[in-house]
């Protein structure tokens, strides 16, 4: 099934393999902010449009809270 937006053609298959990339490559930020503390569902949702961004900050910015004052002290 093939169907026409703005101009552009697209089949069903290629729109869901985009689709399926998209949520899974937003997936990556998400996941390490959780692991780091941070809420999933609030990083899943920026990084759904913003996920270059949000994959750098949740790296190299975002602290993690789930170590304890005294690991930290170390």
């Amino acid at each position: 099934m093939v169907f026409s937006l703005l101009g552009y053609t697209f089949s069903v298959i290629w729109t869901a393999f985009i689709l399926f990339l998209w949520i899974t490559i937003a997936l990556w930020p998400a996941s390490i902010a959780s692991q780091k503390g941070h809420s999933f569902f609030g990083w899943f949702i920026l990084s759904l449009f913003f996920w270059w961004i949000t994959l750098f900050v949740a790296i190299f910015v975002l602290e993690d809270k789930t170590k304890s004052v005294s690991s930290q002290a170390e």
